[in-house]
């Protein structure tokens, strides 16, 4: 059983303390640790050109990445080995650092449980054994736990945000805490009971991991979605309705207020469609095969209909090494 932390903040600053602290605790019930600075790594930003699907889908390959001159190998790597992850992030401007949001991007499709469950189905279907489709381990039961840390009730977006890592790789995710008025640096480590609520936090996932994941029990900040425990609800306007969903999972519900608690209730129609669940991934990508992804009959028309776009404007560019100031090269 292998626990991995993963800290977006600063170095030794509070969230680096409140992961370390609650790895200690997954150390305790028996896990064995590591621990990573996503700051320490050079990511580049996906660039969405799909070849992970494609060759995921088309080749049934292992969903393989076009980018290959940074750090993001080793981080899939830690994250393919782990059972449990205990992932921290300091709060700006209402969310996790932009980092986070990176790897989380490059973690998309190519790392989605049910698209690389497809894959396997089709492989096995196809005769195709031994290596060259999606790493078996994408496969394992995980549990996550979330700490975010931000100086300020300016934390909207934050624990939504790290949810989106976890989403993708089918993590279960059994405690959220949310720390506000922790600004200064280190300062955390004078809060005792927050560093025990963090150690807890460790132990509870290392725990979880022990027994079948469908017996897990969420103990974290207490949440509206009876699926994901989000407390982020939109609320759409469709007509003469207003349907709600869910920020996170993004299943349909209804809101209502009874003696001044606001409660979500979602039907057992609905439940499945919720994001984290697998049936809800299946659906999703049945909707983009027969929308989005579905060829427009007039596609042969792109090239000329585009033409216009290609050369409006110069864009502005940083400079380059060895160009001269203010000169545009050619592409």
């Amino acid at each position: 059983m292998k626990v991995l932390g993963i800290s977006c903040g600063r170095r030794m600053s509070n969230t680096e303390i409140l992961v370390k602290e609650a790895l200690m605790g997954a150390e305790e019930a028996g896990a064995e640790v590591a621990f990573l600075r996503l700051q320490d790594f050079d990511l580049k930003p996906c660039t969405g050109c799909n070849s992970c699907v494609i060759d995921l889908f088309e080749r049934l390959g292992p969903g393989r990445c076009v980018i290959k001159n940074d750090d993001f190998p080793v981080i899939d790597e830690a994250m393919m080995e782990c059972d449990g992850l205990i992932l921290g992030a300091p709060i700006y401007e209402k969310s996790p650092p932009g980092l986070l949001k990176v790897l989380t991007d490059r973690m998309g499709p190519s790392h989605d449980q049910g698209f690389r469950l497809i894959t396997k189905k089709r492989r096995e279907e196809a005769g195709l054994t031994g290596p060259g489709g999606p790493d078996e381990r994408s496969f394992k039961p995980r549990a996550a736990s979330l700490i975010a840390v931000g100086g300020s009730e300016w934390d909207t977006l934050a624990l939504p945000l790290m949810n989106m890592l976890c989403m993708t790789m089918q993590i279960e995710v059994v405690d959220r805490i949310l720390y506000n008025w922790v600004a200064l640096p280190r300062v955390v480590a004078l809060h005792p009971e927050k560093l025990e609520r963090a150690r807890r936090s460790g132990r509870h996932v290392a725990e979880t991991l022990k027994k079948p994941l469908e017996e897990a029990v969420y103990i974290g900040e207490p949440g509206i979605c009876p699926v994901c425990h989000s407390k982020l609800v939109e609320v759409r306007h469709e007509g003469d309705i207003y349907p709600c969903i869910c920020g996170i999972c993004g299943v349909r519900g209804t809101l209502s207020i009874k003696d001044g608690k606001v409660s979500f209730s979602v039907s057992e129609e609905d439940w499945p469609y919720s994001h984290v669940l697998l049936t809800g991934k299946f659906h999703h990508m049945d909707e983009l095969r027969d929308v989005s992804l579905k060829p427009h009959p007039d596609m042969d028309k792109l090239p000329e209909l585009t033409r216009k776009y290609k050369d409006y404007l110069t864009p502005i560019r940083p400079p380059r090494a060895g160009a001269a100031t203010g000169a545009d090269e050619e592409e």
